[in-house]
Parts: C-alpha cells; structure tokens; sequence
C-alpha cells in the first residue's frame, strides 16, 4: 500500500526514496524532489515536503510556518492526510507534543513499521494532540500488515470485516485474517472460524471449513476456540456431538480464564453430567465465572448456594451474588434480593427494601417481579396501598402470560377495582388464567360460574373448576365445592 497518493514519477521516485527499507534511500534527495513538485501544486507532495519543513529533516532548513502553509494548501486540494495535520496544528502547532507527532508521521510515511504501530494507536484511541480517526488509524495498521506484522493484518481484517475505519468488505478481512493465522495468529484463526459458521465468506455457512478454524484456533491457544468447539461437541443429534471432547475443550477454555466455559464446566461438575460430581470443583470454578464479572454465572450459584442441592447452602455467598449480579442490573437477580428480603432469609425481613428491589426487577421486565409488586400495591406492604399501581403493574405481568397476574387483574377488572370495570375482558383474563391451571383463576371462574350474577350460572362449569383448583390444594375451592355439593346456600 502506498501511504498517500503521490501524482507523477518524481513523486514516486520520492516516495521510494524516503522508504527505510530501500536500500537507496536518500532524504535529502527525496526533499529536493518533493520541493519541486510542491511549487508545481502537487498536493500530495507540498504535504510531504511539508513534513520536512515542520521536522528539518533531510537537510532542509526548518520554518514551521511555511509548513503549515503546505499542510492548509494541499488540505484545501483534498488530500487527506494534510487535512488532518492542518485542522492539528491549528490547536497545537507551537506544542512539543505536536512536533513530536509529525516527526512520527514522517517515520510513518518512510514506512518505520514500530512508528506505522504508535501512529495506529495514536489515530485509534485520539490520544493529544491527535483526534480519534478510525480511518487514519487503519491506513497505517495497514503497513504494518503489509510488512507482516500478524497483529495488525487480524486487526486490519477484523476492520474490514466489520468496516471500522474502512468500507465493509469480506473478502479484504478474509485476506488479511487467513495470512494472520498463517502467521500463528490464533485471533485471527477465531474470526475466520467465525466468519464461515455464520456464513460471512461471501459463501453459505460452511460448518466443515469453520470447524477446521476452530480447531486451529483452539491448539494455538485460543480459549474462545475451545469453548466454541466445546459447545459443538455437547450439541447432541450432530455429527460433532462427543461429550469427552467437549469435557477437553471446556477445561482447557477453563484454564485460559474463559468465563463461559468456567460456567458452564462448574454446571457439569456440580451436577455430575457425563461425569463424576466434584462439588469442590464446581465451586472454584463457578466463583471463578463470577469473578469475571458473568452475569448468569452469579445467578447460577448464587441459585446452587441458595438450594443447597448440588452444592452446600450458604445464603451469606447466595446474598453476595446476587447482590453483585443485581448491581448489574440483572432482573433475576433483583427479584430474588427482594423475596430473601421480604422473607427475612439471610436478611432482617423488610418490605420496604423488597419492594425496592421488586420495582427494580420489575423495570427491567422481570415478569415475577412485576406480579410480587402488584401485589404489595394491592396489599400496601412495604409501600402505600395503591390498586391503581396495582393494577398497571398486574396488568404489565398478564401481557407476559403470568397466570396470577391474569386471575388478579380479571377480578379487578370486573369489580372496577382501581381500574376501569370491562367485565367481558375481566372473564377473559380469568378464563386464560384458569386455563393454564392456576387455582386461584380456576377458584375465582368457578365461583362466578357458581353465582351466576356476572356470567350465566352454569353449576357444571364451576364444579369443573372449583374442582380443579380444589385438587391444588386450595382451601377456599374446597370449601365452596363442598356447599355446593351439600346443596348449601353460597
């Protein structure tokens, strides 16, 4: 890649003349050259010779202003490189820092890989004096890749593939990730597994190819490899599924610090899938996956710690995690904080906090804790009695089909309770509640049924229902089947 566009021989001829790994390099007669061809208007060499003004380099004399001249001269003719060192040093021409920059850029353009390397960092994190430029910094991570730093042409594909910097093109990330992993770039090998499994290689998803990546990927060491192909492995009705290698893979992703995998290796440990329980194990590997910040890691175990069953109980570490997993604004989380302290398990029993958490876990959509806090509204437990509130955090849950949520916000609906009587949609919800088998909406409908004085009295409906939620276990179903089967008034 030639950095800049240079029109007509005497510039290439300096281009190739300042380049350090020509062996005929010769600043001082690039300067002279790039000095013509700047009075000549050529935009691309008044901002090399621009650079040489700013720096002294190649014998000429320094003078600063006439370089910035250069720069405002070949930046108003579009070439881009100038444009960026002119809008530079309007802010920062008389700072050392940015005198510094230049003498890097004119490292840069000789092709000085190591300052092409700084240059990328500069343009790609904006450090001062320069600005963040995705482009400037891909154009010259890209002469490092070109003079096979491996690094930089899996950035540089990487880049490409996901058009940071440059315009999207795949078969320009292909290339430069394929000579990355010919250079043992394991990154690189990763992303191009990647690229085929998806299906990114401007060809249909190619399992075959992606695996062979993965594979690779995975023996140079790369820990996303080997939770990937750990993942292929456990896979079960597909050729790949073998649960002993997916054990190999996850433990050696494990060891190289991949969250997933500790997760996911604590699991089967705990459990004992395919393998002997190591309670022991799990646990270093479960708290493990939390250290590294894995959200669903913290819910797993702060679950396992909370039940006790696969692992010992131990509601301080339960707290803990869940704590943590909270903090991170994890629904579950939140709503399983709030029942610990509503419950008083771990915790002092408060309300008010649990209702904290609920309407937290609520906000996040957490369907459980949507319908818990309804319900302290409903109640007036550790905040105002509101059925208004109630009602909107009742009827939010029934969208996501809680079954509770239904039954209540039937009632509600057709008492006009805190909410606007319809009873036609009131039946309905507790019909879609009772059906799905929850006792309170099979009660609640069967009672109805049993009076008559909302929906037509039909004795054989509520007797179907009452039954069903009496054989739940629900007392107030069993009481009123009772009367009804004693021919007792109601």
């Amino acid at each position: 890649m030639t950095i800049g566009t240079l029109s007509g021989e005497s510039t290439s001829k300096a281009r190739s003349l300042i380049c350090i790994a020509d062996p005929g390099n010769d600043l001082k007669k690039a300067a002279g050259i790039l000095e013509s061809k700047s009075a000549e208007g050529d935009p691309e060499a008044q901002y090399l010779y621009g650079l040489f003004l700013f720096t002294g380099a190649g014998g000429v004399q320094e003078d600063r202003k006439a370089a910035v001249e250069l720069f405002e001269l070949s930046a108003a003719a579009g070439c881009v490189p100038a444009s960026i060192v002119s809008r530079e040093a309007s802010k920062n021409a008389e700072c050392s820092e940015f005198s510094e920059l230049l003498k890097l850029r004119l490292r840069g353009e000789r092709r000085d890989v190591d300052a092409c390397r700084k240059l990328f960092g500069v343009y790609e994190n904006g450090e001062p004096p320069a600005s963040k430029d995705h482009v400037e910094a891909v154009r010259w991570y890209t002469v490092c890749a070109e003079e096979d730093d491996a690094e930089a042409q899996n950035t540089v594909g990487f880049m490409h593939l996901m058009g940071k910097g440059v315009k999207k093109d795949r078969e320009k990330a292909v290339y430069w990730l394929k000579k990355a992993s010919v250079a043992g770039n394991a990154e690189a090998m990763f992303r191009l597994a990647d690229m085929y499994d998806a299906g990114l290689c401007n060809t249909a998803p190619d399992m075959k190819e992606a695996v062979k990546w993965y594979q690779s990927a995975a023996e140079a060491g790369s820990a996303d490899a080997q939770y990937r192909l750990a993942v292929l492995h456990l896979t079960p009705k597909t050729k790949l599924h073998d649960e002993k290698k997916a054990l190999k893979c996850l433990e050696a992703a494990a060891a190289g610090g991949h969250a997933e995998a500790q997760h996911q290796l604590g699991m089967i440990l705990a459990y004992g899938r395919g393998i002997k329980r190591d309670p022991i194990r799990a646990v270093e590997m479960l708290e493990a996956s939390c250290g590294s910040g894995y959200q669903q890691a913290m819910v797993d175990y702060a679950n396992m710690r909370f039940d006790g069953e696969a692992i010992p109980q131990d509601y301080s570490k339960a707290a803990e995690w869940f704590q943590k997993a909270a903090d991170s604004c994890n629904g579950y989380a939140q709503y399983a904080l709030a029942c610990m302290h509503s419950n008083g398990c771990h915790f002092e029993p408060d309300d008010s906090v649990a209702a904290k958490y609920f309407r937290e876990a609520a906000e996040m959509g957490e369907v459980n804790a949507q319908y818990a806090l309804a319900t302290f509204y409903h109640e007036g437990r550790g905040v105002e009695k509101d059925r208004k509130e109630a009602a909107v955090w009742f009827d939010q849950a029934a969208d996501q089909g809680h079954p509770g949520a239904k039954a209540f916000l039937g009632m509600m609906l057709i008492t006009g309770d805190g909410i606007e009587r319809n009873i036609e949609e009131g039946v309905k919800r507790l019909k879609e509640s009772a059906d799905s088998g929850y006792y309170e909406g099979q009660y609640y409908l069967g009672k109805l049924y049993a009076e008559g004085n909302i929906v037509k009295k039909d004795m054989h409906l509520a007797k179907r229902y009452l039954s069903l939620a009496a054989g739940q276990g629900d007392p107030d179903a069993i009481a009123l089947l009772e009367k009804i089967r004693a021919g007792k008034p109601r």
